[in-house]
């Protein structure tokens, strides 16, 4: 009989153990604390050391670059500015609400435009380019624009990117 009662209460152990009973795991269950018990979470010490973000105010650009935002994109405000020393000088990326972005060089001169609605402005596109673009990707906007010393790379909203030599001459396509 004692061999019987202790198989008994060796199964009753096991069935307690293994977690079967609903009773018990609803009695263990603790509450997550809430956000009042939880303690205050500090930042990495390597987190509170980067930079901050660049500013995104008109007064973080040069005049110049501040005149020709409003020139050719009265419509669009600066959201944010990168600024890199390069080449001897400081070259800005400058974003736009619009979702546009225009690269200066150390001169203050456009490098390259790139626009999400809808296309990159006419003014920045010699009239060769235009015409060719026109007569062979109708209703293909140009999205972007990049000017190098001495050819324009062209990407339309195809995503195609064409080549063009200064006088606006068709190079090629890049891959």
């Amino acid at each position: 009989m004692k061999k019987f009662s202790y198989i008994i209460l060796l199964a009753i152990g096991l069935f307690a153990c293994t977690g079967n009973n609903d009773n018990q795991q609803m009695q263990q269950q603790v509450p997550a604390p809430t956000a009042q018990q939880q303690p205050a979470q500090t930042p990495p010490a390597d987190a509170q050391a980067q930079p901050a973000a660049p500013a995104a105010t008109t007064q973080a650009v040069p005049e110049a670059i501040n005149t020709f935002i409003k020139q050719y994109f009265p419509n669009a405000t600066i959201v944010g500015v990168e600024p890199d020393n390069d080449h001897g000088g400081v070259e800005y990326d400058v974003h736009l609400n619009d979702g546009t972005e225009v690269d200066f060089d150390t001169n203050n001169q456009w490098e390259s435009i790139e626009c999400r609605n809808p296309s990159v402005p006419a003014a920045f596109i010699p009239q060769a380019i235009a015409t060719h673009v026109k007569n062979n990707y109708q209703n293909t906007p140009i999205v972007k624009v990049h000017k190098k010393y001495n050819l324009y790379e062209i990407e339309l909203s195809n995503g195609m990117e064409l080549n063009f030599d200064q006088s606006g001459k068709f190079l090629g396509m890049d891959d």
